[in-house]
């Protein structure tokens, strides 16, 4: 099987209706010889900052130079990003080769679950001292929740998104986060609103599990717009390191690696502080607030690509931008999102940022017409001009004449922003 025919397989089944519960996924990874249970993991969920975090966490492993697996989602330029060894994708080939083995063990899985199923059997076989295995939606019921003690549990971040799978209330979704919580287990989380950090708590009581919910324990002090780092101080030891991720949420997502590793460093694991700085120095993700300088449709364009697709990410894009220097231009907003998102609180935030907005398709079946988000921001900011630009070239190229745009609202946009201008993984 070539990878194009694994790619278009499981394409094919973005939109497979699941079954409730997970019996298919432990049938399957029976008949390729239960590789989950013997891996060693750190299992990250929250509903933004999730990529973030285990970027941050492999690479602090790597930098101590142990065998590390990544598994993440969604990807942003080919599907062989979501699986990774030591800090490379996958080869296409492997990739085709490994999909048709858990296809045969599997072939009633979703799109999701094949490759949840792929990304165990292959850091299995390469024998990963440590696998950093991202949740895809939620954590009580997904696919990667078949682990059965990872090291560490993470939860980033509580708020809204997916709505219809978590819940209405920030405490239905704190509960079905708090499900990757393991008896006996270890969990750390940022300090939470009262209603999630309550679900949490409670998850881990029952569990006996320790759980550690964690104030800021970093400032940052220098920013590099161009570069897209950050450095930041240690509040207590006033240490002064590179971060190689823009954005004011890296605070958080900072402090939940560092602190998660201490917690590990005492289990045993070799992953020292000087580990830990290197992997903050080194790291690289793309999407998060990435500002990409270069010529393109003829004009010489500051771009600034960002995933932000639910309210608090978009929150957090609205306050690094109104640090940035970008702010204080005539920026033009690229925007597109999918259907099942809640847009009118996204374009909320978005709408005080700029004066004129291209709205267009994310590559995806489940894209939001551009048409109506349009209308919407029209009813929403009367003064704006606004645009629709059904093709995503067609709107980078309109937006380059502005010399700053800001690309967001969907990993899918962002991701065909990244290879259109020569930026993708």
């Amino acid at each position: 099987m070539t990878f194009k025919e694994a790619q278009d397989i499981l394409i094919s089944r973005q939109d497979f209706v699941k079954k409730d519960g997970l019996d298919r996924v432990y049938a399957c990874l029976k008949k390729l010889g239960d590789p989950h249970l013997r891996l060693k993991t750190v299992h990250v969920t929250g509903t933004n900052g999730k990529g973030s975090a285990c970027a941050l966490f492999e690479a602090a492993a790597r930098a101590a130079g142990l065998k590390t697996g990544l598994f993440i989602s969604p990807h942003l330029v080919s599907m062989t990003e979501r699986i990774r060894f030591c800090g490379a994708n996958i080869g296409e080939e492997s990739f085709a080769s490994l999909f048709e083995e858990v296809f045969a063990a599997g072939p009633d899985l979703s799109f999701f679950e094949l490759l949840t199923c792929m990304a165990f059997l292959f850091f299995e076989r390469m024998k990963t001292d440590l696998a950093v295995i991202e949740v895809g939606i939620g954590g009580r019921f997904d696919t990667t929740n078949v682990l059965s003690r990872p090291e560490l549990s993470v939860i980033t971040s509580i708020d809204y998104d997916h709505r219809k799978f978590l819940g209405n209330t920030l405490s239905e979704i704190a509960s079905q986060k708090a499900g990757i919580i393991k008896p006996g287990g270890v969990c750390v989380a940022p300090v939470l609103p009262p209603e999630a950090r309550l679900e949490i708590s409670k998850e881990a009581a029952e569990r006996c599990a320790q759980c550690h919910f964690l104030a800021p324990v970093f400032e940052i002090v220098d920013r590099d717009w161009e570069q897209n780092r950050i450095v930041l101080r240690h509040k207590k030891t006033g240490e002064v390191f590179p971060f190689g991720i823009l954005g004011e949420a890296q605070v958080s997502n900072a402090t939940l690696v560092w602190e998660g590793l201490e917690i590990m460093r005492g289990m045993g694991w070799p992953i020292s502080r000087a580990h830990v700085v290197a992997g903050f120095s080194s790291v690289r993700w793309p999407a998060r607030f990435q500002a990409l300088r270069g010529r393109y449709a003829g004009a010489e364009t500051i771009y600034i690509v960002d995933g932000a697709h639910n309210e608090e990410a978009a929150r957090a894009f609205a306050a690094t931008w109104k640090i940035s220097p970008f702010s204080g231009k005539q920026a033009v907003f690229v925007i597109g999102m999918l259907q099942d998102k809640e847009r009118r609180g996204i374009l909320e935030l978005l709408a005080p940022l700029a004066e004129k907005f291209i709205f267009t398709r994310p590559e995806s079946p489940r894209s939001a017409d551009p048409c109506a988000l349009a209308d919407e921001l029209s009813v929403m900011k009367p003064g704006a001009e606004v645009e629709v630009q059904e093709d995503i070239r067609a709107a980078l190229s309109a937006a380059a004449r502005s010399g700053t745009a800001a690309v967001l609202g969907s990993f899918y946009l962002a991701g065909s922003a990244l290879e259109i201008l020569g930026e993708g993984s």
